[in-house]
Parts: structure tokens; C-alpha cells; sequence
């Protein structure tokens, strides 16, 4: 019976990040903590709304926890991409780009993890395989016609931006 009051915490709590009540959402979230300290779930919850809170040091640590205590699936590949874009948004670039990597070896399909990827190579001054992925990306995932249109001359180029053609 405790575990289903706990349950019904973190729903609340996850109702209420996702309508933006982050005070309410945290409140709950640090309650069910209380009870229990090491669901990877409630760690990756606590994650997030500190994420949203902008609080990035401290979801770093309710991330970390998190995939610590058996994150697997798509909360895995949530932690992981959350985990990484907060390493690179509080400039810690190798590590980010160590846990993106891991993502993108476990989650290849993926397509946000290079994304993310991407900007953390930009930030560490890899700009031309930074703009590889996302152009290739661009042309792999896009909808738009026009992209669609052009996606070969669009991947071509994606390896070969500083060349010229004659």
C-alpha cells in the first residue's frame, strides 16, 4: 500500500512538471525521495523538473543517480541524452560527449542524442564533424520537401564543407 501513496506523489508531481507547477512538482518529488532514496524513476523525475527549474548542477546529480540505480529502456536513453545535455549546458564538454556517446551506441536510432552530440563537438571545437552530423541528420530525419529534395547534395557536402569544386 505505501509504494501505491508513493506512486500516486510521483504522478502528481510528474502532472505537475508537465503543467510548469515546478515548486509543487519538486515538493512531491523530494517527498517520495524520502521514502525511497534510490527509485531510479523518482531520481530521473527529480532530474527533470531541477532541469526545468534550470538548476542544472543538481539534476546532473538526481541523473547520475538515477542511471546508477537501473534506468533501462527509454528511461535509460532519457537519462542518458538529459544526463549529457546537462554536462554540456554547465561546460563540462568531455563528459558530455562520453555520455553521448554511450547513448549512441546503446540507442543508434536515436536521432536526438546526435543532435545533442553535435552542439557538445561544437563546443569543444570539432566544427566539421559537428556540422557532418547535423547536416546528415537534417537530411536523414527531415520532412520539409525541399530538403528532401536536395538530401544526397545535402550529405555530400556534409563531409565536405571546406572543399571546392571547379
Amino acid at each position: 500500500m505505501e509504494r501505491c501513496i508513493i506512486m500516486d506523489g510521483l504522478e502528481q508531481a510528474i502532472m505537475y512538471r508537465k503543467e510548469g507547477q515546478l515548486e509543487q512538482a519538486k515538493k512531491l518529488i523530494m517527498q517520495a525521495l524520502q521514502e525511497q532514496p534510490n527509485d531510479p524513476y523518482t531520481l530521473l523525475e527529480a532530474g527533470y523538473v531541477h532541469d526545468q527549474m534550470e538548476l542544472a548542477p543538481q539534476a546532473i546529480n538526481y541523473y547520475e543517480q538515477a542511471l546508477d540505480n537501473g534506468l533501462f529502456g527509454d528511461h535509460r536513453k532519457d537519462g542518458l541524452l538529459c544526463l549529457g545535455s546537462s554536462y554540456r549546458a554547465v561546460g563540462l564538454y568531455e563528459k558530455a560527449k562520453e555520455t553521448l556517446e554511450i547513448g549512441m551506441s546503446e540507442f543508434p536510432s536515436c536521432n536526438e542524442m546526435y543532435i545533442f552530440f553535435a552542439m557538445t563537438l561544437y563546443n569543444l571545437g570539432d566544427y566539421d564533424l559537428a556540422m557532418e552530423i547535423l547536416l546528415s541528420k537534417l537530411a536523414e530525419t527531415s520532412s520539409d520537401g525541399g530538403i528532401q529534395k536536395y538530401e544526397e547534395a545535402i550529405k555530400f557536402y556534409s563531409t565536405r564543407l571546406d572543399e571546392t569544386f571547379n
